[in-house]
């Protein structure tokens, strides 16, 4: 292992191929244990011998399983040290495990064999990866799917407010489609190996079972990177577009970059995905969690919020009197976190306040990300905080009770401003 440590970096990638044949012929030793075991364990094993004979037979096959299982343990301790492999030589080193993949996958569909669809798709589609903060060979994006029809880029054509004019006559009526779901509070980079300030753009999606389709959280192209100056900054999200049912697991993929201007190439910062448990969890309360996940330049830390019996509530905010500089979030009586939902400060609310007319001289602002999942028996509140040069200025805020089905509204009046909120309630399980 010393020797693996000290290895040149042009030798690393040939270490890993040993690892790979390693694990290969580690599938092959731990068929031959199997089969060891059971053999010893099947009638035919003692069938006709004496208990010398037995006993004897007995002590070969366990001394030949000892063997086995030796040479399985000496197989799963070699880790090459990765860490000097370059982005050139890991981008190589991707591109020959897909092409690996794309050649089985071909040859498996001309045999017949429907195992070669998603062995080509995983090659054409650049899912198999090599990363060395994964350990080598990895997948970067969602796999449980027929990949002979389904499209992993495709987005989820499901919008918000899909059952807020169903009438409910009671809790009976629509408690079955009550199910927990997932806020993601927040995508930061948590450790940068190119260190800040970076500026990123990319896309940040992320799958629930409803469909299973690209829900997009974060998505800007290189002409409009975000700036992030430290660890703490978050990426600014525009999504989800609706809310996300944790029935099953649900995935976050990430495909980040930087432009780099020194070097007067753009770099891969993030690529990989990460998963939040939902099969067979018992939510008993709402919580927030963080997730990490590291590869290329960076290490992502995804926070999000579990939310039990969950509805979605769809945010919606007019300007009916003056104008509005400032923030709008949200959050609930049992998360204190705030969501921002719309901030005059950023490029997509150019000149302060944005949005379109609603007819009757209101403006309706365009929120950032409009939709936020609630907890049935929480409050949601929405706190709305003026602008008043570089401070903050004065802020008041508006509780909802979560419902069902159908909307709510109320205004509120911070300073000389008069805004209106409305929320439109839905259940989310079809």
């Amino acid at each position: 292992m010393e020797a693996e440590a000290k290895a040149p970096k042009k030798l690393r990638l040939r270490l890993w191929a040993e690892v790979q044949e390693a694990q290969a012929r580690m599938l092959v030793v731990h068929d031959k244990i199997r089969d060891l075991t059971l053999g010893m364990k099947a009638k035919e094993f003692s069938a006709g011998l004496s208990e010398e004979e037995l006993a004897a037979k007995v002590a070969k096959a366990k001394e030949e399983r000892q063997v086995w299982f030796e040479e399985f343990m000496r197989l799963e301790l070699f880790h090459p040290d990765l860490s000097g492999v370059t982005e050139d030589e890991r981008a190589a080193e991707a591109e020959r495990l897909r092409q690996e993949e794309l050649e089985e996958g071909r040859r498996l569909i001309e045999a017949g064999d429907p195992r070669g669809w998603k062995l080509e798709a995983l090659g054409r589609g650049g899912v198999i990866d090599f990363d060395p903060k994964q350990g080598g060979l990895y997948y970067n994006r969602f796999t449980a799917v027929d990949f002979k029809s389904f499209d992993l880029d495709e987005e989820s054509p499901l919008g918000p407010m899909r059952f807020t004019d169903a009438v409910y006559k009671s809790r009976r009526d629509y408690g079955f489609r009550i199910c927990n779901a997932v806020n993601i509070m927040s995508v930061k980079i948590a450790c940068s190996d190119v260190g800040f300030p970076i500026h990123v753009y990319g896309t940040v999606i992320v799958r629930d079972s409803v469909d299973e389709k690209c829900v997009y959280h974060f998505r800007r192209d290189s002409h409009h990177c975000q700036l992030i100056s430290s660890k703490d900054e978050s990426l600014i999200f525009t999504g989800p577009k609706r809310g996300l049912a944790l029935l099953d697991d649900i995935y976050v993929e990430t495909d980040l970059k930087i432009r780099d201007h020194k070097l007067g190439k753009d770099r891969e910062l993030s690529k990989g995905m990460l998963s939040i448990r939902g099969t067979g969890r018992t939510v008993m309360e709402c919580l927030i969690e963080t997730k990490s996940l590291a590869t290329r330049l960076s290490t992502v830390d995804v926070t999000y919020a579990v939310v039990r019996d969950a509805v979605e509530a769809t945010v919606a905010v007019e300007v009916v009197q003056g104008v509005f500089h400032g923030k709008i979030t949200a959050y609930t009586t049992s998360i204190k976190d705030r969501i921002l939902l719309y901030d005059s400060g950023e490029e997509s609310a150019a000149d302060g306040m944005t949005g379109s007319g609603d007819g009757r001289g209101a403006m309706i602002l365009q929120l950032m990300r409009p939709v936020v999942c609630v907890y049935l028996e929480d409050r949601l509140i929405i706190e709305v905080q003026q602008q008043a040069g570089a401070e903050d200025g004065e802020s008041r805020n508006i509780l909802f009770t979560p419902k069902a089905s159908r909307g709510d509204e109320d205004q509120l009046t911070v300073g000389a401003t008069v805004m209106r909120v409305k929320v439109a309630w839905s259940v989310m399980d079809p």
